[in-house]
């Protein structure tokens, strides 16, 4: 991750993330896991539209297939499908790579999914890159 932690992993992204605090997230796991787990809401730290990383009190593994929702101003997305790409413990919390999975496999795209995390990273470019470069 950018933020200095130490994780000494090459960066995986291949678009620059977006500061996005007020962004509300909740994450239901997929598959088998949805009946061990509930719907947990987690902080965003950051977010583009190929993944996201989030703060969590609950640790989700990596590989782990999740369901995401999104709720912010001018914002309603549900349903889009993720995998967990990396967790760490870090604060009490656990601090979650995530990858939507619309942009890596060509089964789950979805023109809809991939207009609306577009939209979700451009607000949150505009909201917070001017206050960054400002700066």
């Amino acid at each position: 991750m950018k933020d200095g932690t130490s994780n000494n992993q090459p960066d995986r992204r291949i678009k620059e993330r977006h500061s996005a605090p007020c962004l509300q997230v909740t994450i239901r796991p997929s598959g088998f896991r949805k009946w061990l787990k509930s719907a947990v809401d987690v902080k965003c730290i950051d977010i583009n539209r190929y993944g996201m990383a989030v703060e969590s009190p609950i640790n989700f593994r990596p590989k782990e297939k999740i369901t995401l929702d999104f709720k912010g101003k001018y914002i309603t997305e549900s349903n889009i499908c993720a995998v967990v790409t990396g967790s760490e413990k870090h604060s009490g919390q656990y601090r979650l790579g995530i990858t939507f999975s619309y942009s890596t496999c060509n089964r789950h795209y979805s023109r809809k999914i991939d207009n609306a995390l577009s939209r979700i990273e451009r607000l949150y470019n505009e909201r917070y890159g001017m206050a960054r470069k400002a700066g």
